[in-house]
């Protein structure tokens, strides 16, 4: 019994130690192929042949993480009241359960659109 006890922690050890030697394998051949001295190129912020239009480094709108925000949020109810909706079939509780949780997105909505999140200034 002992043997079987020894056997599986040297198993495991092996499992553990067979990724991380792959990896410093991958290291080792990376450091020994990849190339020495990149070119101007590689120094620029775009590669892709297309000559830089400005500068990379222009302040973002925060009103897009606003409009990202409620959209991953309703897209994401929208997604589980489908999956909900076969089981709802026939119930009469089930239906005022997902029908009060999609009046709640509605205020959520409406909430929204109150506080001006969804108004675009030109």
């Amino acid at each position: 019994m002992q043997f079987a006890s020894s056997d599986s922690v040297l198993f495991v050890m092996g499992l553990a130690a067979g990724p991380v030697v792959f990896l410093l394998i991958l290291l080792v051949v990376n450091r020994v192929l990849a190339p020495r001295s990149p070119g101007e190129a590689k120094h620029e912020a775009f590669e892709c042949g297309i000559p830089q239009g400005g500068s990379p480094w222009v302040p973002v709108n925060l009103r897009f993480s606003t409009i990202a925000l409620l959209f991953v949020i309703f897209d994401a109810e929208t997604v589980l009241l489908f999956a909900v909706a076969p089981a709802v079939r026939g119930s009469v509780i089930g239906a005022i359960e997902v029908g009060s949780f999609a009046v709640f997105l509605g205020f959520g909505l409406y909430y929204a659109w109150q506080k001006g999140a969804l108004r675009w200034p030109s």
